[in-house]
C-alpha cells in the first residue's frame, strides 16, 4: 500500500532547505575571512555555525523521511537554490541574471510537478485516461 506523505512533513523539509541555506551564507562569510591556520578555523564563528545549521537540517530531514515519501520530500531540497540566489542577490550583491531567473522557475516547475504528481488521485486519473 502506498503511503502519504502528511504535509508537516513537507513543510518541515521546507524548513530544512531554509536551515541548509544559512549554512551556505554562514559558510560564505566563514569563506570571507578564511586564513590557512588552525588556530584562525578555530575561531571562525561562521564556519562552524554552518555546520550547526547543516546538522539540525539534517536531523529534521532524516526525521521528516521516517514518515514521508522520499520522492516526495528529497525533490524540495531543490528549493535551497532558489534561497541561495535569492540571499546571494541580496546579502552579497551578485547578479540574478536571466539565466538564473529561468532556472529558478525550472525548479519551482519541477517540484510544484512533482508534489502534484504524488497525489493519489491524480496518479489514478491519469492512469486511467491511458
Amino acid at each position: 500500500m502506498k503511503r502519504k506523505t502528511p504535509t508537516w512533513t513537507i513543510l518541515l523539509v521546507l524548513f530544512c532547505t531554509v536551515l541548509t541555506t544559512s549554512a551556505q551564507v554562514s559558510w560564505k562569510y566563514g569563506a570571507d575571512k578564511l586564513v590557512i591556520d588552525p588556530i584562525a578555523i578555530l575561531y571562525n564563528y561562521n564556519i562552524w555555525l554552518g555546520f550547526f545549521f547543516y546538522g539540525i537540517g539534517a536531523i529534521l530531514l532524516i526525521y521528516s523521511l521516517k514518515y514521508g515519501e522520499l520522492s516526495v520530500l528529497y525533490p524540495i531540497i531543490a528549493t535551497s537554490y532558489i534561497w541561495v540566489a535569492i540571499l546571494s542577490m541580496i546579502l552579497f550583491s551578485e547578479s540574478l541574471n536571466f539565466f538564473k531567473i529561468i532556472g529558478i522557475l525550472i525548479i519551482v516547475l519541477g517540484v510544484s510537478l512533482i508534489g502534484y504528481g504524488s497525489r493519489k488521485e491524480d496518479v489514478e486519473s491519469y492512469e486511467v485516461a491511458i
